[in-house]
This record gives C-alpha cells, structure tokens and sequence, in this order.
C-alpha cells in the first residue's frame, strides 16, 4: 500500500512540472477574477443607469389600461430599455396604480416605478369651469367623496382672506382652472388650493383698493354669465358701465337666475318678479356678490370695458349677441330677425 501511494506521489510531482499541466492550472486563476470584475463592472453600470436621477415638476396622468413604458419612456426617453428591463423584473408594470400623479423632484428608474406601483403622490383632479358657482364646486366635491359639506363650509368661513368676503360669502374666488390635489386631502387643503390659485393671477398688492376689486369682480361674473364668445366680453362690459354711469338698471337675467341656481333655460317676466337684491331688473347697481366665478379675461374685461356707446345686447345666434344704442333699434333688430330674446 505504501509503495502505491510513493507512486502516485511521484507521478503527481511529474505532472506539476509539466508545463501544460501548469498553463492548465494557471489559467483559471486568471480567468475567474477578470470575469468576476467584468461582472462587477457590468452590475455597477446598471444600478448606476437605474438609480440614475432626473428632476420632475409635472403632472403625469395613468389611465386604467394604459401601456405603462410609453409613458415612462415619454418622462425620460434616454431610459426606455431600463424601464422596460426593470418592468419585466417589477410584473411587467401589472401592479402601477392608474391616477394623477405630482412628479417635483428627482427621480431615478427604479424610483419612478416605486413609486406607482405604491401610489405615492397620487393626485386626484377637480375642474371649476368658469361661470360655476361655490355651491357648484361644493356639489362636485361632494359627489366626489372628497369632502364633507358641513366641514367644507365651516373651514371656508374661517379662512382669512385680503379680498372682502361679505358674511363669508367666497362667490367668486374659487378661480377657474383645473387643479390637482393630494389624494386624501381635507378640506382646508382643498380650499387653499383654489384660493392661492386666485391670489396669484390677483396679488393683493396690485389691487390697494380692495372695494372697487370686489365690485369689479361682481361685475366679472357677470359678464362670464351673459358671454359665450370671449372677444364679446369686453363689449358687454362695456354696456354694463353704460347703464351703471347713467344709473339705469343692468337688467341682467344670469344675476335673476343666480336666484333660482341656474335652472331656469329660458326667464319669464314671473321669474323677474321675485324680490331680491339679485335681481337687477327690480334692483339698480350691482348685487351684493358675484354670481359665479369667472376666469380672467372676465375679470379683465370688468376693468377694462370696450370704448362703445351701446346700451342694449341681444342674442343673434351661434353666441353673438348683437348690440344697440337705443332700444328702439334694440326692439327693431328683434322684429326684424324674429328673436324674442329679453331685453338687456
């Protein structure tokens, strides 16, 4: 047994100094550690080009079935194949939650999937179409479950705000536009997000004189009410400081139908009969408050009144109004186009 074991000793020494053999044993000591670096060199550039950040300050929108890479690829073109390569990684993208989402910051591939698929940021969006009035908003955002009525009402009426707000009346206010908020906001939130967007398209500090502001902006609402052409705001503003300067009732029918919450499609002379400030058939001047909240070029219009010598308007179709110095030439215009429309 010892001189079988000698023997393979001895043969086992031969092979060690054979050259070949050595190459042999060298080469995987060589050749591992490069491949391991190579690895280690590949890996650091993916998680470099996955972590990679770029700044965001937008809104992303995800519907219900929506491919998901185009829209990733869209934020950041230079990343598609790592979003595509980490998606098959992260179920294919299955699990991103479809939403508004607020993107301000920076954010990585891997961040940026993270952060869908968990729902982080999410947005939820609330549109005021101009002309729509606070009890309006309140109604959508009621409908939305997004807030409690009583809760709403209560937090805007302790709202210190530098514009008048006549026994907290916010008519007016609420500027129109489309606004994206947090998921599960509450009601302040809700309620600041709308007045700051008013503040910055009007600056307390432009406006020092904040009673002609209000009763410009009564006047505003009104004009968003009576115009469907935004080139014709300027003209019925016009008409409006015509009447005020000469003390002749605006006889506006959208401040009567303010009354009755904009159900009425067509006033009747009984509608005109109800007693209210509002109603500027029976009352002279501006009511007490806006009737709605109209958009700038409303506000802009108030402030602004074309130079016309027009007293009268009329609808003549397709938004036009036609517009009259008398109203002799105000009733004529309506015998001869067969328009029954009310007086203005």
């Amino acid at each position: 047994m010892k001189e079988i074991l000698n023997k393979i000793k001895e043969n086992f020494n031969k092979l060690k100094e054979n050259e070949s053999i050595k190459k042999f044993f060298k080469f995987p000591l060589i050749i591992v550690p490069s491949f391991i670096c190579v690895i280690l060199i590949v890996l650091s550039f993916l998680f470099y080009q996955l972590t990679e950040k770029k700044y965001y300050d937008e809104i992303v929108e995800i519907k219900s079935g929506d491919r998901i890479l185009p829209i990733l690829t869209k934020l950041y073109p230079e990343k598609k194949d790592y979003f595509r390569g980490y998606l098959k990684i992260k179920s294919g993208g299955k699990k991103i939650k479809a939403g508004y989402y607020q993107l301000k910051g920076n954010y990585s591939v891997i961040g940026l999937v993270n952060l869908l698929e968990e729902g982080r940021d999410k947005m939820f969006s609330v549109t005021i179409q101009e002309g729509l009035t606070v009890n309006e908003v309140i109604d959508k955002l009621e409908k939305d479950k997004r807030i409690d009525r009583e809760k709403f009402i209560t937090e805007l009426k302790n709202v210190d705000f530098p514009y008048p707000t006549p026994n907290g009346n916010f008519e007016g206010y609420f500027y129109p536009d489309t606004y994206f908020i947090p998921e599960n906001s509450n009601e302040k939130t809700i309620i600041k997000a709308f007045l700051n967007e008013f503040l910055e398209k009007f600056p307390p500090e432009k406006y020092p004189n904040k009673e002609d502001f209000y009763n410009k902006l009564i006047l505003a609402s009104i004009i968003e009410r009576e115009a469907v052409k935004k080139e014709e705001k300027p003209i019925i503003s016009s008409v409006f400081h015509n009447r005020l300067k000469i003390d002749m009732a605006l006889a506006s029918d959208a401040t009567v139908n303010y009354l009755y919450n904009y159900t009425k499609r067509k006033m009747y002379y009984k509608d005109l009969e109800v007693d209210s400030p509002y109603n500027t058939y029976k009352y002279k001047g501006l009511p007490p408050g806006p009737i709605g909240n109209p958009d700038k070029l409303s506000i802009d219009a108030a402030f602004n009144p074309a130079n016309t010598p027009y007293y009268f308007f009329v609808a003549s179709g397709g938004g036009a109004h036609h517009f009259t110095e008398t109203y002799e030439e105000h009733l004529q215009f309506q015998r001869e186009n067969l328009m029954n429309g009310d007086k203005k």
